[in-house]
């Protein structure tokens, strides 16, 4: 499955490359860039991990998920497409670095796109679909200090216990760009991007595994949720990509 969302995020690029290649000099149909933007999840979720974490008296990490999306931009007048690279984290606030505690985190790649229902001189409005394969790890720390002689004498104690799970999310939703003049110098444009989306994994609840067994017990990782994304987009001009390309 991996490897045809892989293929999928490839096949998206090099069609967009390959219609960029044939256009003029004169007229690109399509212009690429690159997005930066922080996504939120915006719902309460997983309240049946972080009870079972609580019985074993585990620090449970909290509902909020915040993830870094790296993105290139591909768009024309009429159509927009990117492809992504997630960085998610799960937070986990404690005053004392000995309690024991969960941390949530997650790498993934995806792609999303869609028409442009409305294109003016300050305004693009979408309706974005798309696909993302994500990774995600729960790492349980017992303790955060120790002397050389505890670790020394049972190291086993201190080693953090690592969960796997994956997953294909699926999302929807709607997408803004606000067209501004910033940096004219430097780009052809800039974009103030935010969009809203509903992510649905398609592969059911996924059982956590380590790097020998499968957890029996605890319960699979929801992140079916509504997702808040903002950030900014940047379309270099084409004489600074070719320096940039040099150094």
């Amino acid at each position: 499955m991996k490897n045809k969302l892989l293929l999928l995020v490839f096949l998206s690029q090099v069609m967009f490359h390959s219609v960029h290649a044939q256009s003029d000099s004169t007229f690109r149909i399509f212009q690429s860039g690159m997005g930066f933007y922080a996504e939120f999840g915006l719902l309460s979720n997983n309240p049946a991990i972080r009870h079972e974490l609580e019985k074993l008296a585990v620090k449970p990490f909290t509902s909020f998920m915040g993830s870094l999306v790296l993105a290139r931009r591909m768009e024309s007048q009429r159509w927009y497409s990117e492809g992504r690279i997630i960085l998610m984290n799960g937070t986990n606030y404690t005053k004392d670095r000995d309690e024991r505690k969960a941390y949530l985190n997650g790498i993934g790649i995806g792609t999303d796109g869609s028409p442009k229902f409305v294109n003016t001189a300050r305004w693009n409005v979408m309706l974005p679909i798309g696909v993302d394969f994500m990774l995600y790890r729960l790492n349980i720390r017992s303790n955060g200090t120790a002397t050389l002689g505890q670790l020394v004498g049972n190291p086993a104690a201190f080693q953090a216990v690592k969960l796997f799970t994956a997953n294909i999310n699926v999302h929807a939703g709607a997408g803004v760009d606000y067209k501004m003049n910033v940096l004219p110098k430097y780009n052809e444009k800039v974009y103030l991007s935010a969009k809203a989306t509903y992510h649905q994994p398609i592969l059911g609840r996924r059982k956590w595994k380590s790097e020998n067994v499968t957890v029996s017990d605890l319960p699979g990782l929801k992140v079916n949720q509504i997702y808040l994304q903002i950030g900014l987009v940047f379309f270099p001009k084409p004489g600074l990509k070719k320096k940039m390309m040099m150094h």
